[in-house]
């Protein structure tokens, strides 16, 4: 048996200013744009993929993209969703790599933006891109799941006696629809 994680999705979050970025790559040349995009969509799949970054952006790592002119930085964090954990890269900035330009703009960004950015979902910038982005498939983050509420999990575990991981992975209308049923059902005369 490994000792390495299992590797999860990631799902690729932008910050506002690499958003603008885009914007201001998609003035310049839309064909970057796009290139920067299919880069994105690497680190669904691999979002440690690209070279680790030193000196004051430890913790960061970066994809070169096109003929080399260009590089999108980005971070993956962990965000706890229950007992599971989910990879999220978060890319920072998009830009050119003339006078290590894109890395002196991360390292004032990274004052400027603390730890936790307001970030939005690739496949959301992909659309809101439009013609740039047409063809270009990120993948749609899930929606979290409100956690059933202890009386309900109680209910179904102690009650109508089903197991707690089977109580925890249902939706809330099929924990609802479980005790109704069980509700309904008239005791048998054993």
């Amino acid at each position: 048996m490994s000792d390495e994680p299992t590797r999860r999705r990631a799902w690729v979050r932008l910050t506002e200013p690499a958003v603008d970025d885009l914007h201001v790559l998609a003035r310049k040349d839309p064909q970057i744009v796009r290139w920067c995009l299919k880069k994105m969509l690497l680190l669904e799949r691999d979002p440690m993929a690209g070279e680790p970054l030193l000196g004051g952006l430890v913790g960061f790592r970066r994809l070169v993209v096109s003929d080399r002119h260009w590089r999108i930085v980005w971070r993956v964090v962990a965000e706890e969703t229950g007992e599971a954990v989910v990879d999220i890269a978060e890319v920072w900035a998009a830009g050119a790599r003339a006078e290590s330009a894109v890395y002196q703009e991360m390292e004032r960004r990274i004052e400027d933006l603390g730890d936790t950015p307001q970030a939005q979902r690739l496949h959301e910038v992909v659309t809101a891109l439009g013609r740039i982005g047409r063809g270009i498939a990120a993948a749609s983050e899930p929606r979290l799941a409100e956690p059933l509420p202890a009386w309900l999990v109680t209910a179904l575990t102690t009650t109508v006696g089903l197991p707690r991981d089977a109580v925890e992975a249902m939706t809330h209308t099929e924990a609802m629809e479980q005790l109704q049923a069980h509700w309904s059902t008239p005791p048998s005369d054993a």
